[in-house]
Formats: structure tokens, sequence, C-alpha cells
């Protein structure tokens, strides 16, 4: 609570004048644009600390929504340090939870089913399909669930979804006007069962925020302060929420990179950024953009995979190591020299955890743990992805020990939030990154943050390689992603401009520098004679 919180302007110490406005400003309404490595959760956290501390909020009063409970648990850990205790944070889902238990428990009603696996409801429809003669394959459930799922994300029933597919260039896995009752079905199988999905709980929220005048008053009376982390990974039906629940004159944090924006295929889209803008027209908005995280260089290459028009990121490190491209023939080869970078950095006094090898897919991470085997490194496989409302489930998978001296395995999607001192990033070919499902101008934005966002989990050193797919059936003879084009120039520019100067070059500079010496008043030499340059 407020007595317990402290807050020091000793804690400003060390923050750029854009991270301290975050931090100290009195407004009520703010959207931070926070870049890679900018320092985001340690800003969110000195603005609640601060707010707390000065009881302008009782720490209860708060509710946070995060993607993960990891960044749930990091957060009230924080918090905690600084003396801070009964902040609420967790998923939007373990917040609509709270909201529809509650209501249920009000009305005397049993409390909700939550089906976390969404494939078994799919195939139980499919059976049904089948059932009633018509023709769903068991190849198709995948593709089923993966469309359902995204359009209950973007809040479709089938009439919607009928009307918008084509406009937005989905493939659905059956022909459009079939889908689009299937989706009504699926719907109709989970209420006969009793049951809610994680996108239909969500759903379940926002109607009774907007349809029970109780429910609303009693869920802003004891939220008084929205926190959304990371929210460019919203998807319309989680803005949707998060409008109900904030009214038309919240006190609204939101922060969140559009430039890390990869969750497409759960409805997310940088644009629900701009939709805060809309919605609030009043919020103000910060840009953090200096990278606190990485070296310069690495800063740099990443900085040109930034779509057009976007602010470029400044680093906050020196120079470091230059990053390296490697071009291998077999999945085998790159995946053994890979395993060869990891022993020589290990053999510089870096522990294994300090180390990732980042991939597209988890297929090409099995290619690279045999290696990894075969050259006796530990390794472990990265946690979830942005699960949704993992935070509900008992027994749930968990992170395996984050302490273990072990180089992490991970998807890129997965990495997002993480950091490691050193980093390779594989599969950076045609076909995988971008992924050849990645065909609209809009799929192959998203594939491009992917890989910035792969870029940017390197602290030091950075590694990027590819191979040709000899071997292999699937992907004979791949070209170099797209990606690599504007890398690779980055990175041979770099080198020129740290290539030692001789000759002729090399006077040249020289002279240009003491030019510049002696034109400038600041750095002129005092006139005392004895720094004659005649002498």
């Amino acid at each position: 609570m407020a007595g317990e919180a402290t807050f020091s302007t000793d804690l400003l110490d060390g923050l750029t004048p854009e991270q301290r406005e975050a931090v100290m400003s009195p407004a009520r309404r703010l959207l931070v644009r926070a870049s890679a490595g900018s320092g985001k959760t340690h800003v969110l956290t000195l603005r609640l600390l601060r707010r707390i501390a000065s009881g302008e909020l009782d720490a209860d009063q708060v509710l946070v929504m995060t993607f993960t409970r990891k960044a749930g648990d990091e957060l009230r850990r924080r918090l905690a340090r600084a003396g801070v205790r009964d902040v609420r944070a967790g998923t939007f889902h373990r917040a609509a939870m709270t909201i529809v238990n509650q209501y249920r428990e009000d009305q005397h009603l049993r409390p909700l089913v939550i089906e976390p696996q969404r494939r078994r409801l799919v195939s139980a429809l499919a059976a049904q399909m089948r059932a009633a003669g018509e023709s769903v394959d068991e190849w198709q459930v995948p593709r089923l669930e993966q469309e359902i799922g995204w359009a209950l994300g973007q809040g479709y029933n089938g009439t919607s979804y009928a009307k918008y597919a084509r406009r937005l260039h989905r493939d659905p896995p059956l022909p459009l006007a079939h889908f689009a009752e299937a989706l009504d079905r699926y719907v109709g199988l989970c209420r006969s069962r009793g049951v809610l999905d994680f996108d239909l709980l969500l759903g379940e929220a926002i109607t009774l925020l907007r349809e029970e005048p109780t429910v609303r008053a009693s869920f802003r009376h004891r939220t008084r302060a929205l926190s959304v982390d990371e929210t460019q990974d919203m998807n319309p039906l989680q803005f949707a929420l998060l409008r109900e629940m904030a009214g038309e004159d919240p006190d609204l944090f939101c922060v969140g990179d559009p430039n890390q924006s990869i969750y497409g295929f759960n409805g997310a889209a940088p644009r629900l950024i701009e939709e805060i803008l809309s919605t609030w027209p009043d919020t103000l908005v910060l840009d953090l953009t200096r990278n606190h995280r990485s070296t310069a260089h690495i800063v740099e290459v990443a900085n040109t995979l930034l779509e057009d028009g976007a602010a470029g990121i400044e680093p906050a490190k020196d120079d470091g190591e230059i990053p390296k491209v490697r071009r291998y023939d077999t999945d085998e080869d790159e995946a053994r020299h890979v395993a060869a970078w990891l022993a020589a950095t290990h053999r510089t006094q870096s522990p294994w955890r300090s180390m990732a090898v980042l991939a597209r897919t988890n297929a090409q991470l099995d290619v690279v743990a045999g290696q990894l085997d075969a050259a006796a490194i530990p390794h472990k496989r990265s946690g979830l992805d942005h699960a949704p409302a993992s935070d509900l489930m008992s027994g749930d998978r968990r992170l395996e020990d984050d302490h273990a001296d072990a180089v992490t395995l991970s998807t890129i999607h997965r990495a997002k939030g993480l950091e490691f001192r050193h980093v390779a990033t594989i599969g950076w070919a045609e076909g995988l990154l971008p992924h050849y499902n990645a065909t609209s101008a809009g799929d192959l934005a998203e594939e491009r943050r992917l890989a910035y966002v792969a870029l940017t989990r390197a602290e030091e050193t950075l590694l990027i390689t590819w191979n040709r797919g000899r071997n292999d059936p699937r992907y004979p003879d791949r070209s170099p992603s797209r990606f690599l084009e504007p890398v690779q120039a980055a990175i041979e520019r770099i080198a020129r401009r740290n290539a030692p100067l001789e000759g002729d070059a090399r006077r040249a500079r020289l002279a240009a520098i003491r030019a510049e010496l002696e034109a400038s008043p600041a750095l002129a030499w005092p006139d005392d004679g004895r720094h004659d340059a005649s002498r």
C-alpha cells in the first residue's frame, strides 16, 4: 500500500529525458511507444511506484494486463521489492475470468468451465460435421482451429466473418460460406457443452461489462487505473475488453512497440496502437527510441529492418563486435557450425545461459539440438509462446529453470521479451524467413518485424546464418532471405567505416581532423606559444 512504498528521486538517475517524462508525467492517459531494449518495464514499474507512493492511487486499485503470466509475475516482483504488494497483474484472460466469475457468484451460478485446448473442441466439431455427411478431413482440423481462433480474436461471428473475410484476404480451410457456418456451429457446440475457450471467455466478459450496469460499476469502482504492457500484441477482441473496462474517461497507461507486432495469427495488429488514440484522442504520446540492450553495431543492423517511416532506434552502448552473416549447404552444416560458434564463445568465459539460438520453426531447432548433443553442449527449449491465459491453467507447463547453465533454443516468437549476450539466428532463407505461408503484403511486413525481433534479442554478439537446403527435397536450392540484403549492406558499411586507413586516405583523414580542431574555438590550444604548429 501507499504507506509501505517509497519513491525517491534517486530512482530517476540514469533515465533518459523521455524515460523520466514517462515516469513523472501527470497525464491520466499516456501511450509510450517503446523500442526494443528501451527499458519499458522499468518505466512502467517506476511510474506505478511513484503514483502509489504519493497516495495518488492505492495499489489494489491498479490492474496491469500482460500477455504472459511470467510478465505479470516479474512486474509484481519488481513492485514487491519496492514495498508494493497488492497490484493486480496478469493476462487479459485472467482479468476476464475475474469479472465473469464474480458475476456468476453474485447470481448464484456455477463457475465457468474453461477448455484450454481448443483442438479438442474443434475435433469434436469436425466429427459432428462428418457425421452429418460433410467433408472435413482430419488434416483440416489444425487449419480449422487456427482460422476459428483468428476469427474469434477479431470478434467475428459467422455473418461478420463472411462479410469481411475476402476483403482481408483470408484463406479459410473450407469454402467461405461453409466455414462461416462452421464458426457459428463451433460457438454453439461450446455453449451446449457448458464450456468456453479463452476467446469466448473474453467475449463473455465484454458482454457483461456492456450489458450489466452493476458489473460495469463494480469493476470501475475497484479498478481506478489500467495499464497494458506489450500493447502491440492486443487483438481486436482484447482491445474491445479494454475499451469496456476503461470507459470514456480512463486512467490509462499503455506501452508497446509497433515494430515488434508479430502475433498476426492471433489477430494482433500494430494499428490497434493507433486505435487507442482514436478512442481517447487526448492521450499523451511519448517515444522511447534509445536501445540500452544491444551494441551500436547490432542496433545499426537491426534498424535496416524497420518499416519505412518508423523512427530509427538510437544505441546507448558502444560499437561492439560487428555482426556476422554465414552461408552453409545443408541444415546439418548450419547447425554444426552454430554449435562450433557457441563452443568458441563459451571458451571466452561466457556461460552457456548467456547464449541463444533462434529460429522461425521448432523443426529447425530440432536439427540444432542434435548437433549440440553431439558436441556435449547443454541446452534447453524456451517456454511458452504468448499462450492465451496460461495463468488460468493448473498444472500448466512452466519455463525450465532460468538459472540452468544451458544454451536456450527458441522460436523467434517465443524469444520476444528475452535478451541474451550472444545470439545465433538461423534459417534466414526464402521459405523459412519469410515463411512460405506469408504471401500478402501484411504477412510479409509481419515476417520483417519477426526478423527485427530476432536481431534485437542480442546484447553483444550476433551471428546470422542460412543454408541452401541441399539434400532437402522440400526446399532444394534455397535462396537467401530478402531481409538479408539490407542487413549485409549495413554490415559492409560498418566494416568499411572501421577499416584501418592507409596511405593517402589516412593522411587525408588526419588533415581533416587537424583542420576541425583548429577551426573549433572550444578545442583550440591556449595561445601561450607552447603549441605552435610550426615547431
